[in-house]
């Protein structure tokens, strides 16, 4: 192993003086020519930065904000549904009443309707009966008695009589 003396010598005022000088414009001309440009450069790329950074935190609170509206305006529509399908299920139910009422109505008329054809036509029996017993009655009558009486008589005859029938 070879050791290697370092041999110190001072150095003279005007050597080092010129050095000093060297070095500072070496770090002027660096500055100005390497060092501000980069800081510049890296200034920009850090502004850039923020500033994509500043875009995406508003575009991702715009996002959280659409995503809170129409989660809001689901549930708004999911209430409007529920509120017309209940509207329409209500609406259905008072028609069938409705209807069911109507047909209720018009099924007691139509009793009632044909009760009155019935009783009528149990009078108009009955008047016929009354009639034709009282023009049998009236040819029998006539051939028994050889008498001929008016047919008024005849049926006032009749409805006495059957009045008296009535009444027993």
């Amino acid at each position: 192993m070879a050791q290697t003396i370092i041999m110190t010598k001072a150095m003279p005022l005007g050597d080092m003086v010129f050095i000093i000088v060297a070095f500072l414009l070496l770090m002027a001309i660096l500055k100005k020519v390497a060092y501000g440009p980069l800081t510049k450069v890296l200034d920009q790329r850090a502004d850039k930065i923020n500033k994509d950074l500043d875009e995406a935190l508003q575009k991702s609170q715009e996002a959280a904000s659409l995503v809170d509206q129409r989660v809001k305006e689901l549930a708004e529509s999911k209430d409007q549904a529920s509120q017309l399908i209940a509207t329409a299920k209500k609406s259905a139910k008072e028609q069938s009443e409705s209807m069911i009422q109507a047909a209720n109505t018009q099924v007691t008329g139509m009793r009632q309707s044909a009760e009155e054809d019935a009783a009528q036509m149990k009078d108009d029996a009955m008047n016929t009966a009354k009639k034709d017993v009282a023009d049998l009655s009236v040819q029998i009558a006539s051939k028994l008695i050889q008498k001929e009486l008016s047919a008024d008589d005849q049926r006032a005859l009749i409805d006495a009589y059957l009045a008296e029938l009535g009444q027993q």
